[in-house]
């Protein structure tokens, strides 16, 4: 499955987010996930929290979460918070 992020996600536009993911992970019935960040403007820590606790979620159905096109300043704060090693970047 693939979930594509567009914008921002931060403290204003964190609650949407989760709340759009999970209802698409409480459908079920695909295999590993993507996170597409490709069209994602900006992040702060409030999305990162976002993309943890969505990995929590996926990986307690014993599915694979990998991230996908960062931009540049949003691969040095995934790089920095070290969410990179749970959450691998696919090219």
């Amino acid at each position: 499955m693939y979930i594509c992020l567009f914008g921002e996600l931060d403290e204003h536009t964190a609650p949407n987010a989760r709340q759009t993911i999970d209802a698409c992970i409480l459908q079920g019935g695909f295999g590993n996930v993507v996170l597409d960040l490709s069209n994602l403007s900006f992040m702060d820590s409030t999305g990162i929290g976002v993309l943890l606790g969505r990995y929590k979620k996926i990986k307690k159905l014993g599915l694979t979460v990998c991230i996908a096109s960062p931009s540049q300043q949003t691969d040095k704060l995934l790089k920095l918070s070290g969410i990179y090693q749970v959450m691998p970047k696919i090219s």
